[in-house]
């Protein structure tokens, strides 16, 4: 397991909060996402999924049946601590992107928040 606390802030992760990946969410403009901070940001950016300790397992197979392993890597859980930009449907710890669904109607105004972002 990576120790993402101690990763600088150029390097801090991008944490998806469960609901976010799943529908609504579309998972392609997820992707996308993922694509974008890995080419345009840091080819080394890690992204997260965080979700209870409870639901591991259900999200793992989600992430999976829909090829977002590629991107994401790791699954934590909120006691865990790991800071870096949540994307969530409700506000969660600081630094935090609220917004109800990850789409390809949103998907350029998520980009441009990571974009000119230092978070």
């Amino acid at each position: 397991m990576t120790n993402y606390s101690q990763l600088n802030n150029l390097m801090r992760p991008i944490i998806f909060y469960e609901g976010i990946v799943t529908p609504p969410s579309e998972c392609g403009a997820v992707r996308s996402v993922c694509l974008f901070g890995r080419i345009f940001i840091d080819s080394e950016l890690p992204f997260l999924l965080e979700t209870s300790k409870d639901n591991k397992d259900i999200y793992y197979k989600w992430i999976k049946s829909v090829g977002l392993t590629d991107f994401i890597k790791e699954i934590v859980t909120a006691e865990e601590e790991v800071n870096g930009l949540r994307i969530a449907e409700n506000k969660k710890r600081d630094p935090c992107l609220t917004i109800p669904r990850v789409s390809l109607d949103n998907l350029e105004h998520i980009i441009n928040i990571l974009k000119y972002s230092s978070y």
